[in-house]
């Protein structure tokens, strides 16, 4: 693999747009641009990926069985789709193909950058006023939205930024630089009661601490890690056969979605509605989320934050049976080649998967595109997290 391709900018101008603007989609920025600007500026950086490839001398015939398999699912993800947000799904298999020649560190550092200045904005236009910052009282929690849509977006985002500083540092993490994201965290906890994103952020620091501190152990641990390797299998499984056969008069399963906050039980009335498709069907969930407008929804809540039952409704059996697959393929990928702190970042992702559906965007998961290039440019996962060179490795 070349260290440095041809045009990066080329790239890394419409990912950075991309993520720039999936952000602002999460805030109340977005009734700034919404549909139709929308809809130009994504088609504006397609352009500017066309112009990448074709800098790069094309799709050589080596990439084109990735690029079917990319294109089906974006195009699936996309037709499937109501509205400009869910969409951005599908920009998830387009970046991951157009990343096959980009070391994914220098993209995971680019996001950490990105990331954090946007979301610094956002907090920041709310506290001026510039933008709604909401807070809601409700079953006695008081949650402030920092400028975002819901509560549970700048803690999912801010999520996604710990496990990035932890891939991006590697051995190099330190304790002021943990802390510095330990605290960060638990700020945006204190404002948002968003506990399971804080819970699983926190243990991502203390174990990239612990990973520095004492490589020895992540080796011995080998064979452990291969069950971290099934973890979306298993919470799939997990998660979908709960759902299905949860009963409220069954004492322990009613006190479990109690824990829950009643996620199995709205999964199981998800089901019953609206069953399952083989190539999914247009649902619209009503959540707790705020309109553009910073209005609450009035409909009744229905709301699955399994992601797991969502794709499986919303894209079918079909997408979701080969994206599981190729998800798992990718993690024993990693597993093979030792890549233990992506395994370790993507294994919480799984578990987050289980209670939140927030992972099924790149601004709340850019490790989507980790798995993805596992599969078809694992060249481009190792990193000494000094440089932006990839060292040699032998198979």
């Amino acid at each position: 693999l070349k260290n440095k391709c041809q045009g990066d900018w080329l790239f890394f101008l419409p990912y950075g747009i991309m993520m720039t603007l999936s952000l602002l989609s999460s805030s109340f920025y977005y009734r700034y641009f919404d549909e139709r600007p929308f809809t130009l500026i994504q088609l504006f950086c397609v352009g500017l990926l066309g112009l990448y490839e074709l800098a790069n001398g094309g799709v050589k015939r080596e990439d084109w069985r990735a690029m079917f398999i990319c294109a089906a699912f974006s195009i699936m993800a996309i037709l499937i789709a109501d509205s400009n947000i869910q969409r951005l799904v599908g920009w998830i298999f387009l970046f991951t193909f157009c990343a096959r020649r980009i070391p994914f560190p220098k993209i995971a550092d680019f996001t950490l950058r990105v990331s954090l200045a946007t979301v610094a904005f956002i907090v920041l236009s709310g506290y001026l006023g510039i933008i709604d910052d909401v807070v809601v009282h409700k079953s006695g929690r008081v949650r402030e939205y920092l400028g975002f849509r819901y509560a549970l977006y700048p803690s999912g985002i801010l999520l996604n930024m710990t496990a990035l500083y932890v891939y991006v540092r590697k051995n190099q993490i330190t304790i002021p630089g943990a802390l510095f994201w330990g605290v960060l965290n638990w700020y945006v906890f204190y404002m948002t009661d968003s506990r399971i994103s804080f819970l699983l952020a926190e243990a991502l620091l203390v174990a990239g601490l612990l990973m520095r501190w004492k490589p020895i152990w992540v080796e011995k641990l080998h064979k452990l890690w291969g069950i971290v390797a099934a973890s979306f299998a298993a919470c799939a499984a997990l998660s979908l056969t709960m759902t299905a056969i949860y009963n409220s008069r069954i004492h322990w399963m009613r006190r479990l979605n109690s824990a829950i906050e009643g996620r199995l039980n709205l999964g199981r009335r998800s089901l019953t509605k609206y069953g399952i498709k083989l190539f999914g069907q247009k649902i619209e969930w009503i959540g707790n989320g705020l309109d553009v407008e910073g209005n609450i929804v009035e409909q009744t809540y229905d709301y699955v934050d399994c992601l797991y039952l969502k794709i499986l409704q919303r894209y079918g059996v079909v997408f979701f049976i080969a994206l599981l697959v190729l998800i798992t393929w990718a993690m024993f990928k990693l597993w093979k080649r030792k890549e233990y702190h992506l395994l370790l970042i993507s294994g919480s992702v799984a578990v987050h998967c289980l209670l939140d559906d927030l992972s099924l965007s790149l601004e709340y998961n850019t490790f989507w595109m980790a798995l993805g290039l596992a599969l078809i440019a694992p060249a481009t996962l190792p990193w000494d997290g000094k440089t932006n060179q990839i060292p040699v490795q032998n198979e």
